[in-house]
């Protein structure tokens, strides 16, 4: 096949809106590795909330999770890798959080902790079938080894946050998942770089790599893979970046491109000028 290693964004992407992976998509999946090649996810999702859809698949190949900042094999048990905040850093950063009207959702390894609880933090761990440990007096200090930070709040809020970040030059990636996130990564983490590292692990050529995602935090990924698929339902700005397009999730859209792949057929269709 034309595209060895295929790394599918979770929600909004490999995930239908109910949050369940379609009978059709499993089967594509298995069959696409059946024929050779390796598939797995690039996801701001941490071990526990992407293993709830993804051991039913029993993929072989590991896992990137909290926005390509951890490398997860299943199969061990094991970390590949794990790009994480440094304490310098966290501590850097940890006023502009303070200031500013967001939640704050810190990630270690495998566990997340909180300031508080209130319905924006439950929606958000409700939606990722996650738990967190309630600290309302959490610092730095305290954070332990922190892979991301998510905070959740108004796009305003964000905006200001952001701007506050870059403003201080901060050596810090900042990623959008969703209208009401804003992400803290390592400045070598990301999804591109993860996928480029998995691909090396694997000994597979970047031009042989295929990414499909439908938001921004999948921007770097969709750069750095050698063929780049947007979602039918995809953010305009990634609609307008990929290479190629796919139906939405709700349509089976990884399953028709992995379906594609394996039958010798051409990806998906050719993005349309002025579409969305």
């Amino acid at each position: 096949m034309e595209y060895q290693l295929v790394v599918s964004d979770m929600d909004g992407t490999l995930l239908r809106e109910d949050k369940s992976i379609s009978q059709r998509t499993m089967q594509a999946i298995a069959q696409y590795e059946a024929a050779g090649g390796r598939f797995t996810v690039a996801t701001g999702r941490n071990v526990e909330a992407a293993g709830q859809h993804l051991r039913k698949l029993g993929l072989r190949t590991p896992w990137l999770l909290l926005n390509g900042c951890l490398g997860y094999d299943a199969a061990t048990d094991q970390d590949l890798f794990c790009r994480g905040l440094s304490r310098p850093l966290v501590e850097a950063v940890w006023p502009a959080l303070l200031a500013h009207p967001v939640e704050v959702i810190v990630h270690g390894h495998r566990r997340a902790m909180t300031r508080g609880m209130n319905d924006r933090v439950a929606e958000h761990l409700q939606l990722d079938g996650i738990t967190a440990d309630v600290r309302p007096h959490l610092t730095p200090a305290e954070t332990g080894d922190v892979v991301k930070i998510l905070t959740i709040g108004e796009a305003a809020a964000l905006d200001s946050l952001e701007a506050t970040i870059r403003g201080a030059q901060l050596p810090v990636l900042l990623v959008r998942s969703h209208p009401q996130y804003l992400e803290l990564l390592a400045p070598e983490g990301g999804k591109g770089t993860a996928l480029l590292t998995l691909a090396d692990h694997l000994a597979i050529a970047r031009e042989r790599t295929l990414a499909v995602g439908d938001y921004l935090n999948d921007v770097e990924m969709l750069q750095a893979a050698g063929l780049s698929v947007a979602m039918g339902n995809a953010h305009p700005a990634i609609l307008q970046m990929a290479g190629r397009w796919t139906a939405t999730n709700e349509e089976d859209g990884v399953a028709l491109l992995l379906e594609a792949l394996v039958a010798g057929r051409p990806v998906g269709v050719a993005p349309v000028a002025g579409a969305r």
